[in-house]
């Protein structure tokens, strides 16, 4: 009975720890850039285009080895083995019956002889079953192709190079996505605890104001405004929630969760690295964004891979040399006794040839073509990218600035608010204060207290900004997770 009432105490004590546990158990901006950046659709489709490029890559190289390829078959034969009709035969025989009477004993006998022959022979036109079987192997292998093949693996192996580079960068992109997620709903929902708190403020105002009237003091048009306040104020809050429901819905989305996840969100535990601006210059900014942006990589890589195959079709105008070879055999079983069974004739051969393209009116020539002027367009894109990442990275730089500033002021600004709303209020409850100076008071105070956190997020957003703009991960992803 004690060991029953023990172990009753400690099931409940890990209830409840456990309990205490998943609610204290929060979701940091960090987590969430994590998540997005492991179990999102977006990342899972983006490793899918790593298989393909590497599965691209493998099937060039597979040009490069010999094509084997093994035939067989089993075949039974219904017919005549060797044409003709039984009747034919018996009929071709009549002739020498009429003149058996003029032959002599000597010519009886070859008669009888030759009879037996055709007897024979006779059985040999009848419709015979046949069995064929037969097998073989057969391969062909390239020798040499004058660069056909060694190329095409260059370029897919620059393809797949390329995505790569790709991968990266989306993958930095999709971590300012997952911040930009974050932050929506930590803005609506402290938009909706803002909502919450004015309504509060303008329904103990209301109060105050119906029992002053009630009393035969204040003025009942301040206690209409104050009600339809109230009402409209109730409006916004309830679309307040709807937006924190929606953008709590969209984050869970691009993490991979259940849409209905309420983990609660950790406001206070923002990235350290995103709270202080980069300390480089804008030129050294500059100069670690050209060195690091993968998507520059990448534009690089797809031009070399495009003049890739121009040189390709350029080389179909030069022989393929390659060996081909087989090996096989043929057996028959037949009821003919001309054929007989075990009727069986192997066979093989093995040579070497060339193909060689003369003239093919100029459609290899126009394919090059094509394909080098594709890569001289993506050097000019590239060319244009470095010049739009220049601009990027001063923009953020100044931006960064903007923000680092804009968040002291909004902090003060809070400040002063609610300081100003304290005495406003206090002054109006003690009949010395404006009813309008009251309610421009509680705007801004909601103005600024909504203030504080969007500042924190546009402060927190330059400096991601900046970082992403200059090639760098937000937070770095374990390698193995990238290329699962």
């Amino acid at each position: 009975m004690r060991e029953r009432r023990t172990m009753l105490i400690l099931g409940i004590g890990a209830v409840v720890f456990f309990l205490g546990r998943a609610q204290a158990q929060t979701l940091t901006v960090e987590q969430a850039i994590r998540e997005v950046c492991t179990n999102s659709d977006s990342v899972k489709m983006m490793k899918e285009t790593i298989k393909k490029a590497d599965e691209s890559v493998r099937e060039k190289w597979a040009n490069a080895w010999p094509v084997i390829s093994a035939t067989g078959a089993a075949v039974h034969n219904y017919g005549s083995a060797l044409g003709g009709s039984s009747g034919g035969s018996s009929g071709s025989s009549r002739p020498l019956e009429k003149a058996a009477s003029t032959f002599t004993p000597m010519d009886s006998g070859i008669l009888s002889s030759i009879g037996s022959m055709l007897s024979e022979f006779s059985t040999l036109s009848q419709p015979v079953h046949s069995n064929i079987y037969t097998a073989g192997i057969s391969f062909n292998q390239p020798i040499y192709t004058f660069g056909k093949i060694g190329d095409a693996v260059k370029v897919a192996e620059e393809f797949r190079k390329s995505t790569l580079e790709s991968y990266k960068r989306n993958l930095q992109t999709l971590q300012l996505t997952a911040l930009d997620l974050f932050f929506q709903v930590v803005l609506t929902q402290k938009a909706a605890e803002v909502s919450e708190h004015s309504l509060a403020r303008k329904r103990e105002l209301y109060s105050f104001l119906k029992r002053n009237f009630d009393l035969g003091s204040g003025s009942k048009a301040q206690v209409l405004a104050t009600k339809a306040d109230v009402a409209t104020q109730v409006s916004n809050a309830i679309i307040a929630k709807r937006d924190a429901l929606t953008a709590r819905m969209n984050l869970n989305t691009f993490m991979g969760v259940a849409l209905t996840d309420s983990i609660p969100l950790d406001t206070a535990d923002v990235i350290p690295v995103l709270l202080v601006r980069p300390n480089v210059s804008v030129d050294d900014a500059v100069k670690t964004a050209l060195a690091n942006r993968t998507d520059l990589k990448s534009l690089k890589l797809i031009s070399e891979a495009y003049k890739g195959g121009a040189k390709i079709f350029r080389a179909m105008y030069l022989p393929t040399i390659g060996a081909t070879g087989s090996a096989g055999y043929t057996r028959m079983d037949s009821d003919s006794k001309l054929i007989g069974n075990n009727n069986t004739n192997p066979s093989w051969s093995l040579g070497v040839g060339a193909q060689w393209t003369l003239f093919d009116g100029f459609s290899n020539s126009a394919k090059a073509a094509q394909y080098q002027s594709d890569g001289n367009k993506l050097d000019i894109i590239y060319n244009l990218q470095v010049k739009g990442i220049e601009s990027t990275v001063r923009s953020w730089i100044a931006e960064c600035v903007a923000q680092d500033t804009n968040f002291v002021a909004s902090k003060e600004r809070y400040e002063s608010a609610s300081q100003s709303f304290e005495l406003t209020n206090n002054n109006f409850k003690q009949g010395s204060g404006q009813f309008s100076d009251l309610k421009q008071a509680d705007d801004l105070l909601r103005q600024s207290e909504y203030g504080v956190t969007s500042a924190l997020y546009l402060l927190v957003r330059s400096h991601a900004g900046l970082l992403v703009a200059m090639g760098q991960d937000i937070i770095k992803i374990d390698e193995n997770q990238k290329t699962k």
